[in-house]
């Protein structure tokens, strides 16, 4: 929130939950940004997130949103959307910050960041790769970005995906590992290149460029301080006469780990954290939509 406030930028919750819930929800975490309470969905259904895969009879849940998050600018105008189809899995702060910049890239804590530079056969036709982690650390519930920033001479150029047949696109391959939710790669926009001999076409990237790996894990482990995160990452690159050899890159970043946070309902510790938890929960069980 220190980031968010530093660049004047307000942090708005809204749920269907009533508004002395959410007291008491911010008072027991210490949230200081705004919660709003919207429990006859008005809000809700105007933004067009209703949860219609609930039947209206089916209380308390029918009147709640699908959980994301919306980026407006200085007007009111929606410029970014953050959803996910796992109510487990919500947009990471960075993800915002870099939404709100306007900017493709965002800087990155340098601890964080392993780089590597494979040598093609002359020192400036070398592509670098840089492996970044942007964030401060990785729990559940909260994406964060593997970040891949190739810097690719000039003159020459790497495949985008799909590469032609019997070449390589670049790509990023985490480890196998069941701890760890990835979600769909986000790749910055392709180039047409024509080759001058056949005049086939395909799809490139050349400069500088990020691939983007969001993140998290799937399950709070108290004894887990840090996560291993490793994988590999892919590219070929070419000129306009001759391809090198597909070329591939191992990374490995320590990152420390935050617990998942604490739930209201089901268990000892959520409620304590928060003592009227079930007393909103059946007063809301027994709310009807108007």
């Amino acid at each position: 929130m220190a980031t968010f406030d530093d660049a004047n930028i307000a942090v708005y919750a809204l749920s269907y939950d009533e508004a002395d819930a959410l007291r008491d929800f911010r008072d027991a975490h210490g949230i200081t940004f705004k919660l709003i309470s919207d429990p006859h969905s008005e809000v809700i259904s105007a933004f067009g997130i209703l949860n219609t895969l609930i039947d209206a009879n089916d209380h308390p849940w029918y009147g709640i949103p699908y959980p994301g998050t919306f980026v407006l600018d200085t007007a009111g105008t929606i410029t970014h959307k953050f959803f996910d189809n796992n109510l487990a899995v919500r947009a990471g702060p960075e993800q915002m910050l870099r939404a709100l910049s306007g900017k493709d890239e965002i800087e990155v804590a340098a601890t964080a960041i392993q780089e590597t530079t494979v040598a093609t056969p002359t020192k400036t036709q070398a592509v670098a790769v840089n492996v970044a982690f942007a964030g401060d650390k990785l729990g559940p519930i909260v994406q964060r970005d593997l970040v891949v920033r190739f810097q690719v001479p000039a003159g020459r150029h790497v495949y985008a995906s799909p590469a032609p047949a019997g070449s390589v696109a670049v790509a990023v391959t985490l480890d196998d590992d069941p701890r760890v939710v990835e979600r769909p790669m986000l790749r910055p926009a392709s180039e047409p290149h024509t080759l001058t001999g056949t005049g086939e076409t395909m799809q490139v990237h050349n400069g500088t460029f990020e691939l983007r790996l969001p993140v998290t894990l799937n399950a709070s482990d108290p004894s887990m301080t840090e996560y291993e995160l490793s994988g590999t990452v892919h590219w070929q690159a070419c000129d306009n006469d001759v391809c090198d050899i597909p070329a591939s890159q191992r990374f490995q970043i320590t990152v420390p780990v935050i617990e998942a946070p604490a739930v209201a309902l089901g268990n000892a510790t959520g409620a304590a954290i928060e003592p009227n938890a079930m007393q909103h929960f059946q007063r809301m069980s027994q709310r009807r939509s108007k």
